[in-house]
């Protein structure tokens, strides 16, 4: 962290970037983005680019663990394979200068999530499991 601190004051950003500790009110950050980056190179299921869908923010992700579960490719989020720092930048700069790419890959995004992991379709899928007769 404090290198990453120490660049961005080296750089003249620290007006235009702030760091955080948790956020309780994530709806409130996600409110401020253009896009949601994750540069992970480990991931389980990421809950935050669930999150960033819902809010109607298209991704730029490394394609790590489970992350190819909770987007859609070339739809909702563009990917690169881990530590592939040429194809994640190339990612992020088509979406940064794309207004029209944005806003596609935002309606998608929300659309893919509300479809597959709202309340109502995590609570039929889950009724289906418990009531399979499949142990």
């Amino acid at each position: 962290e404090q290198e990453l601190k120490t660049y961005v004051k080296a750089k003249n950003l620290d007006q235009k970037i702030t760091f955080t500790s948790w956020i309780r009110n994530i709806e409130w950050a996600y409110a401020g983005l253009d896009i949601v980056a994750l540069t992970s190179l480990n991931e389980g299921t990421p809950v935050s680019l669930i999150e960033a869908q819902a809010a109607s923010k298209p991704i730029v992700s490394t394609k790590v663990g489970g992350i190819q579960d909770v987007v859609l490719e070339g739809q909702s989020a563009l990917l690169s394979k881990s530590a592939d720092i040429a194809s994640f930048t190339k990612n992020l700069i088509q979406l940064v200068e794309s207004k029209p790419l944005r806003d596609q890959f935002s309606g998608a995004a929300q659309k893919f999530v509300f479809d597959r992991f709202s309340y109502q379709v995590l609570t039929r899928e889950m009724q289906k499991l418990y009531l399979s007769e499949k142990v």
